[in-house]
């Protein structure tokens, strides 16, 4: 009995999670490629924060579940959904990011940055996901602010630019 809880034990230990590595980078100054791609965003942003981030949660309710057998193929292609509380001086919010499966997550730690979100459609697939498996049920969704490209997380150095280009 032992020896059958050791090997299912290690055969567990070998499975490659499809949660994404977190890796601890600081934000990166876009090219100028990357600048006029910022501007084109910041058109359609819904806030702008410099900030630190104070906590990073896992937050399933947005996540695209995936099966033991998917994560046995390594398989899954849904993403995987964090909640970010960031902080200043005289704000606080809450921002949410989606990376994909067995990828990286590069806001890990105490990052300090320049935040651009963008009010998103989320929908809440853990939950669609169990309902559907009984009924034809619609998904509910909610509405977030979200983190949804690289270069939504910038410096903190280039916060005058991003304020200059920001049109609220």
């Amino acid at each position: 009995m032992k020896a059958s809880l050791a090997i299912v034990t290690l055969l567990w230990a070998c499975i490659n999670s499809p949660a994404p590595r977190l890796v601890p980078m600081p934000p990166q100054e876009p090219n100028s490629v990357g600048w006029t791609e910022v501007a084109k965003r910041l058109t359609t942003a819904d806030g702008v924060m410099v900030g630190t981030i104070r906590k990073i949660e896992a937050d399933w309710a947005y996540d695209d579940p995936c099966g033991l057998v998917m994560i046995l193929r390594h398989g899954c292609d849904g993403t995987v959904t964090y909640k970010l509380h960031i902080a200043n001086d005289l704000h606080e919010k809450w921002l949410w990011a989606f990376t994909p499966a067995y990828g990286t997550f590069v806001g890990y730690g105490t990052v300090s940055a320049v935040f651009i979100w963008h009010n998103t459609l989320t929908y809440r697939y853990q939950q669609c996901r169990q309902s559907q498996a009984i009924t034809s049920s619609y998904c509910e969704y909610d509405f977030l602010d979200a983190l949804t490209s690289d270069l939504d997380v910038l410096p903190p150095e280039d916060s005058a630019r991003v304020t200059a280009l920001f049109p609220h």
